[in-house]
């Protein structure tokens, strides 16, 4: 559903004129941020999926429920479209879903009680709801009068990959408030089939990616109400089983990314942890078992018994081109972009070095994806998006 347009013209690619970042407006409260080639024409779009603010499940308007998409037209115009979701959108993901040759968005609704996941059908315009079946469990927050402050299952993370090795993409889900994943197996014509796996309590993140090098796809969790972190081995046909789980080495785990640090073939970890031990944790992957690798710290002050950073996103990419992994934080309450230069050393706290920081006073970063050459990164606060370069930060004492 078309919900409104607006045009902007960029001179230099998304978001950056004459290097330095321009902000372009987006939807309320944007929570996650990502990119593909949505109208066919080989530029990836960015997409920004916006949940406003947390309000009881009653409540009429719970939550935002739009998500903001910049699409690419000939002479470096950026066409703005915003499309309607369920309510609360965490994240979303991109691919072809049904084969038909263009990318399609799914998106989690983590405050919608029932149009759980929604897909957008490319080019976006028809949108479906899709429920999660069956009675869920909640044992999380709740109000004086013993009301679910949080609707059930309450998705936050999804990832896109063919897990059944059949050729179409499949969709796995993370449920905080329900405490399992689900696996949408993808049975052609638009249809899905479920599977539930259960978690500990109040998975957040998930990030698919062969860790153990046997040509099948495995599974990361955040656990966020527990502190740990979870990797499941998938069977190559859309089983998994839990192989590792290990503590975050901070509290409040929160977005995870994969890469591979050292170069070796083997996809390291790295988790944010968001609450009062403020770091990013590394653990590096060993012949597919993983072992703490040390732990990073933005280093902004803090303010008053708070933390400051409060990390809501990390990121893994080549930020200053010399082929190694570099690390971004979002540090959502100092205002702080944080970039640490890849060293590809994975001795003990040996994996980052050169900290430079960015600081946007009053945007609040949330969310960080690579675009147009750079890290995009969306601001909450302000509801607006911009692209960064490694020249733009400042090297930190």
């Amino acid at each position: 559903m078309r919900t409104g347009v607006a045009v902007l013209v960029l001179l230099a690619g998304v978001g950056v004129v004459r290097g330095q970042p321009v902000f372009l407006p987006v939807c309320e409260g944007p929570y996650f941020l990502t990119a593909g080639d949505l109208n066919g024409d080989g530029v990836d779009d960015p997409l920004t999926v916006c949940r406003g603010e947390l309000r009881m499940p009653a409540d009429p308007r719970p939550g935002n429920d739009r998500i903001t998409v910049y699409f690419s037209e000939p002479g470096g115009v950026r066409r703005r479209q915003d499309f309607r979701v369920g309510f609360g959108p965490y994240t979303a993901a991109i691919a072809d879903l049904d084969g038909d040759g263009r990318q399609d968005v799914a998106v989690v609704n983590f405050q919608d009680a029932r149009r759980h996941l929604s897909l957008l059908w490319g080019p976006p315009t028809d949108t479906v709801h899709l429920e999660v079946a069956g009675a869920f469990r909640y044992d999380k927050n709740r109000n004086e009068r013993g009301e679910a402050i949080y609707p059930a299952p309450g998705l936050t993370s999804l990832v896109i990959r063919d897990f059944d090795g059949d050729g179409k993409p499949d969709i796995a889900a993370v449920a905080w408030s329900s405490d399992f994943f689900v696996l949408f197996r993808n049975q052609g014509n638009r249809r899905f089939r479920q599977i539930r796996y259960a978690l500990p309590p109040g998975p957040r993140d998930v990030v698919a990616a062969d860790f153990n090098r046997d040509g099948r796809l495995d599974l990361a969790f955040t656990i966020y109400s527990s502190n740990l972190v979870d990797v499941w081995l998938g069977d190559g046909k859309g089983g998994f089983r839990l192989d590792q789980r290990f503590h975050a080495q901070g509290h409040i785990p929160y977005h995870l990314k994969a890469g591979d640090l050292d170069g070796d073939g083997w996809l390291e970890l790295v988790v944010g942890n968001r609450g009062p031990s403020d770091n990013v944790a590394v653990f590096h992957n060993r012949g597919g078992r993983f072992r703490f690798a040390g732990s990073f710290r933005p280093g902004t002050p803090k303010q008053g018994e708070a933390t400051a950073d409060e990390i809501r996103d990390v990121l893994l990419t080549d930020a200053d081109g010399d082929g190694k992994l570099d690390l971004a934080a979002a540090c959502h309450v100092s205002h702080k972009v944080v970039l640490w230069r890849g060293t590809g050393d994975l001795a003990f706290g040996a994996a980052f070095r050169d900290r430079r920081v960015l600081e946007f006073p009053g945007k609040g970063p949330r969310a960080l994806h690579p675009l147009g050459g750079g890290i995009g990164v969306a601001f909450y606060r302000s509801s607006e998006f911009a692209v960064l370069r490694w020249k733009d930060f400042e090297t930190a004492p």
